[in-house]
């Protein structure tokens, strides 16, 4: 089954996409660091192949990557574009209110930034639409424990696996270094700044590893879509 785009759709064919089903899958990225060894497109680049991946197997649309989110702990670096969150949580209703009047019923949120202040307000603007039946498909949720040598935290062992697996010409093992993850007690961020922008261990990262973390994540949605 081929991958179904919306934005290569003309309106007639979103008609007749809606005769059949009424879901879309809407993936985030974020323009934001990822150490010396990751593009700043990072995020995006994971979030699209899972949707493509996923539309591939189940028919479900995909609708235009969103690239822009909320970076609040890597913001100081520069590359990192970012935006409030009130105006990310706005703008996402706005996208999910236009969706609707296309009469979309079901949205699949797919994000491969994965921040505590970009997640929930995907799902405070989510919440605010009424009539749509959101999902957010949150990868890190599952268990990885069995593939992975340390835990995914940010241009990690994990992260840098993926990109290994999917957009190899993209990374820069040479310049892969670890870094501790220190939370600072009391501190408003709650996390110690490092110097690469990596949190955690890339030089762990393999190929085959971002293979199994792939398949994983399809194997999952692939199931929360067929429901």
């Amino acid at each position: 089954m081929k991958s179904v785009f919306l934005n290569n759709m003309s309106w007639n064919d979103v008609k007749s996409y809606l005769k059949q089903r009424k879901d879309i899958l809407l993936p985030f990225g974020a323009v934001e660091e990822h150490g010396y060894h990751l593009p700043l497109s990072t995020d995006g680049d994971i979030a699209s192949a899972l949707a493509q991946s996923l539309s591939e197997k189940t028919g479900v649309a995909i609708a235009p990557i969103i690239w822009y989110g909320v970076s609040n702990t890597t913001r100081r670096y520069p590359g990192t574009i970012m935006v409030r969150f009130d105006s990310f949580k706005e703008y996402v209703k706005d996208i999910l209110f236009s969706l609707k009047q296309s009469r979309f019923t079901t949205i699949y949120l797919l994000s491969g930034h994965l921040s505590s202040s970009h997640i929930v307000a995907i799902q405070e603007a989510a919440r605010d639409i009424k009539e749509i039946k959101a999902f957010f498909l949150d990868f890190s949720k599952l268990d990885f424990l069995d593939i992975l040598e340390t835990k995914p935290f940010h241009a990690c062992e994990a992260e840098t696996s993926l990109m290994l697996y999917l957009n190899p010409q993209k990374v820069d093992m040479k310049k892969a270094n670890d870094e501790k993850i220190i939370f600072e007690d009391y501190a408003v961020s709650g996390l110690r700044k490092t110097q690469s922008g990596v949190f955690g261990s890339p030089t762990k990262a393999t190929q085959e590893k971002g293979k199994l973390i792939f398949n994983r994540i399809i194997k999952e949605f692939t199931e929360v879509i067929g429901r």
